[in-house]
């Protein structure tokens, strides 16, 4: 749902705002594996992630376009490789007339699997996270029982205390 929402994103720069859509498109997918391999470089505490970020990229356009099998006809088609009439049909109807939009959708779609690899590799932290705040707040469930009810009574006397502390405060 997340690739077709970044596609549709990406559909929409491509009409309204990149003036060469498959440059730009390209440019983006070069910059991000760029910056893969700038925050990964080899011999790092972080040389796992970079196969993170190559296997989510790989299994992402995988999933939309070689096992739609429109990574076999696009290439079919700019390689001019001879295929059977039912292909042909296909190919000349619907790869012929959206060439640039296929390949934008192709970097488009690695960028997206780039990205969820990065987030993927965030997910333990994300779990940590939640397990230390769930453990603070048991803790601070279990202080306030053990206290029994004093907290309030306890918090309206420093209020009264402040007031006096802000007039001896103010006399110094």
């Amino acid at each position: 749902m997340l690739g077709l929402i970044a596609l549709t994103a990406a559909f929409l720069f491509a009409k309204y705002q990149w003036l060469d859509p498959v440059q730009a498109a390209d440019a983006l997918f070069q910059s991000e594996t760029a910056r893969v391999k700038e925050l990964v470089r080899p011999g790092s505490h972080a040389a796992g992630l970079s196969t993170l970020t190559e296997h989510t990229q790989q299994w992402t356009y995988w999933l939309f376009f070689k096992a739609t099998s429109l990574h076999e006809a696009t290439y079919a088609y700019f390689s001019g490789y001879p295929v059977n009439e039912v292909d042909r049909m296909y190919l000349s109807q619907f790869v012929a007339r959206n060439a640039r939009e296929i390949y934008l959708a192709m970097n488009v779609i690695q960028v997206y699997g780039i990205r969820i690899g990065f987030v993927l590799a965030a997910t333990p932290l994300f779990f940590l996270l939640y397990v230390l705040a769930g453990v603070d707040g048991l803790t601070e469930r279990y202080i306030r029982r053990a206290c029994a009810g004093r907290e309030s009574a306890d918090l309206h006397k420093i209020g009264r205390l402040a007031k006096l502390m802000f007039f001896a405060s103010g006399v110094t």
